[in-house]
Order: C-alpha cells, then structure tokens, then sequence
C-alpha cells in the first residue's frame, strides 16, 4: 500500500515524472511522464504517456511487465521511484486529462521563477498532452531524494 505521506505528496507536490521499461532481453527504454493518479486502493498507480515516448512502451511492458516510474517536487528533487507490475493500459480520459493539467500547473508555479521572462507556452510545452494511461500494481517504493537515505527501499521494509 502507498502510505498517506507518499499520496499527498504525489497529489499535491509532484511535479515530473519518468518512466523505464525493458523487454524480454532486458534492453531499457525510457518514457516521459506527464502525469499520474493512484489508484482508490492505494496500491496501483496509473502513469499518463505522452505519444512521442509510446515506442517500445506496450511491447515491454507485454513482454517483461516490469515498470519503474520516478516522480520528483522539482525544484526540491524529492523523488521517489515506484516499481511494479504491468496491470493494463487504456485510453486517456477526460479526468486523466485535467489531472495533467493541475500537474502543468504546478510545474510551472515551480518553474516559473527560475525563468522569469520566459513565455507561458514555452513552460507549459515542459509537460505534454497524455495519449495513453498505463496502470499498474506497486509492488517496491523506493526514496531517491539525493542525500544520505537515497536508494533506500520504503515499501516493503527493508529488514533489519
């Protein structure tokens, strides 16, 4: 289960996402993010993939079902790694949609005083449209947040 802190931070905080894949030879592929939801249970999460990055997405995801998403609060660099496995993937809904959007908003509030004179369309193009919804079940969460804890596994509990 993803604890309530993790929730409110991925709710509230969250504002930059990737995804990784492998296939069934274990070759990598990387996958913007553009946003994400957790699921009513706490222990799915649905990752929001813009078109440009679908390549090898499916067919990775079909082959080894393994999925890695970090989400970082940029510009804290907050991060956290959620792993897990490959539930099923649907179309983009309109609730995904404004879901990316509350996300572009808060990375642009981030953004927006680092790059003072920058146009509005140019930090808004940062987080791209969804075109695909990919849920799955989170098995490992780890923090990643640089600093002394980073690497270290938070779900399940590393025994002592």
């Amino acid at each position: 289960m993803i604890p309530g802190k993790i929730v409110r931070f991925l709710e509230q905080y969250a504002n930059v996402a990737f995804a990784g894949t492998r296939d069934r030879d274990l070759v990598p592929y990387g996958h913007r993010v553009c946003g994400w939801s957790v699921g009513a249970d706490q222990r799915t999460m649905t990752a929001f993939i813009p078109e440009e990055f679908r390549p090898n997405l499916i067919e990775s995801l079909q082959e080894n079902g393994e999925l890695a998403v970090t989400v970082e609060e940029f510009p804290s660099h907050e991060t956290y790694q959620f792993k897990g496995r490959y539930i099923r993937n649907r179309d983009v809904l309109h609730d995904d949609v404004e879901i990316v959007d509350r996300i572009r908003r808060r990375f642009v509030s981030r953004l927006r005083p680092l790059m003072a004179h920058a146009p509005e369309e140019a930090l808004n193009a940062f987080v791209a449209k969804p075109s695909l919804a990919v849920e799955f079940e989170v098995l490992e969460i780890y923090l990643q947040t640089p600093g002394p804890g980073a690497g270290s596994r938070l779900i399940p509990p590393m025994e002592k």
